[in-house]
Formats: structure tokens, sequence, C-alpha cells
């Protein structure tokens, strides 16, 4: 039946809303890119800020096609952004707001495979054009490449029993399969370490289906010298390795001349372009945590352009 717990069903809710409205107030006019357009619960903040114009991507088709009429969004990954904006002399922005997070719909989606929690196919494809699914890589993938994936973006210890298990239990079709074969892979323990164990691996296939770090990486490089003086660059993980292409994207951003001060003229040629706000890292409040689960895990970093 209908589920009791209300906030599992608030997924329309954007992620730190108010904290992403307070840094737009003293951002310049001008164009605002919403990169991760979702249900469109971040751009609603268009409302309230006149003085910029948004603009709306996402690599989902769904996203796009249920876009609000008003609402200017195109279907494209975080990484042909520049291209597009670039095409339409949308440049410079005054700011861009990443959300790295899945849509609600995309985990709540009966046939995409994203969750662990429904049985369904294993595909995981943001973009459902593309042909790389989970259940290629589950099936086919070498077992190095395959072990090496879980390794490095699972960040579980039980990486290697998990791959071995997978190797030996091919063809592997659903996602309740994988989730069986993972318990049977790693030791008898609490089940919470055990779903978080599954979560990890869950998340491996999909950063590996979306070639997400890298998309992250390229779309921030891209960025760089497109945003307006005071203008903004805001990104929202949700877990170390996106926390850890922002962290050191920003600091390369924010360094400023490494010369010795004794030399009267500047030599590195390293110009900082972007500086930290007072307070480097913001995390919901406990409130929003107990709203809207899924803003657990999330953490928010932002520069403004000197």
């Amino acid at each position: 039946g209908m589920n009791t717990n209300r906030a599992e069903y608030l997924p329309h809710e954007g992620v730190m809303t108010e904290e992403i409205s307070s840094i737009l107030k003293d951002v310049p006019s001008g164009n605002f890119v919403d990169a991760t357009y979702g249900y469109g619960s971040h751009f609603k903040l268009s409302d309230y800020h006149k003085h910029l114009n948004f603009i709306g991507f996402d690599r989902d088709i769904e996203s796009v096609n249920n876009s609000k009429n008003n609402h200017n969004v195109f279907h494209l990954n975080f990484s042909e952004i520049y291209k597009l904006l670039s095409e339409k002399n949308l440049l410079p922005l005054s700011g861009i707001l990443y959300d790295f997070g899945l849509s609600s719909h995309q985990i709540d989606s009966d046939y995409r495979g994203f969750s662990f929690q429904k049985n369904t196919s294993l595909d995981m494809r943001m973009n459902t054009n593309q042909n790389l699914t989970a259940e290629n890589i589950i099936n086919k993938y070498e077992e190095e490449e395959l072990t090496n994936i879980l390794r490095i973006y699972s960040e579980d210890k039980y990486f290697r029993k998990i791959s071995k298990k997978i190797i030996d239990s091919r063809p592997i079709l659903t996602t309740s399969e994988l989730v069986n074969l993972i318990k049977e892979a790693v030791p008898k323990q609490n089940p919470i370490f055990t779903e978080k164990t599954i979560r990890r691996i869950f998340q491996a296939l999909r950063i590996e289906v979306n070639n997400e770090l890298d998309e992250i990486k390229n779309s921030l490089f891209s960025m760089t010298n497109s945003i307006n003086n005071k203008g903004v660059i805001v990104c929202i993980s949700y877990h170390s390795l996106e926390d850890k292409i922002v962290k050191s994207y920003f600091k390369d951003i924010t360094t400023e001349c490494i010369c010795e001060p004794s030399i009267p003229i500047c030599k590195c040629d390293i110009e900082q372009k972007f500086k930290y706000p007072k307070k480097k890292k913001l995390t919901p409040s406990d409130k929003e945590k107990e709203i809207n689960p899924r803003s657990k895990s999330a953490i928010m970093r932002y520069v403004v352009k000197i």
C-alpha cells in the first residue's frame, strides 16, 4: 500500500534551495544555467530572481519532455553545455548550478534500474539514447576491468569478492539478481553494512555507465572563463568522488600567484580567477534532511568570480 512515511514522496524538492536562493541574490543580472533540470525544483528559483534568465539542461529526455512550458530546457550532458551556450551567444554567464544527484524520477522509475529496491532490468542510463548499460558492464567486461571499476568508483572494501562473484554468476539480468549475489559475496554481517555495500556497487556501475566523473570534470573546466565578474559556480555533490573533483577544480581556479614576495614582477603567471565565500562547505539543515532523506549526503560548495 501507500507508504505512510510521506518524506520519501517529496521528490520534487530541490536540495538546499534556500541556500542557493541567498547566493543568487548577490549575482549580477544575466544568464544563469541550471545544469541538472530534473523536475525543475531549482529552476523554480527563476520566479524569485527576476534579474536572472534561467537556462536548463538535462541529459535525461524524460526531464526535458516533462519540463514546464515556460522553462527553457535543452537535452544535453554536462560536457555539452558549453558548446551550446557558446553557439547561441549566451556567454558569459552570471552563474551555473550543478546538482550531481540523480533525479528522483530516475530512482523511482520502475524500469530504469537505478534503485536496488526495485526489481528491474540493469539499465542505469541517464541518457537513454546511449548504448552502454549496466547490464553490458556486468556481463561483458573482463574481470580486471570490472574489478577496477568497482574498486575506484565504489570505494567498497569487498570490491574484489563481488567482482569475482559477478564473473562466476553470469548472465545477470535484473537488479534483484545483482543484489542477491552481492549479499552472497560479502561476509555475514549487520544488514546495514551489507546495504551500504549494495548502494556503493550500484553507484559504481552508474558512474561507469554514465561516464559521470569525466562529464563533471570536462564541464567544470569549460566554465572557467565563462563566468561574469561576481558570478558563481555552485556544485552539489553526493559522494566523495564527486566532491573531490569539485574541491580540486575550485582549488585550481582560486589559486593566487605563488612567486616569492621578494620578486618584484610575477613570473608564475598564475592568475586567481575565483574566490571562496566565507563558508567553503555548506550542508542541508537538519530540518531539510528530515523532510528529504535524499539530501542527507549533499555537500554544496561554490566560488565567486573575481
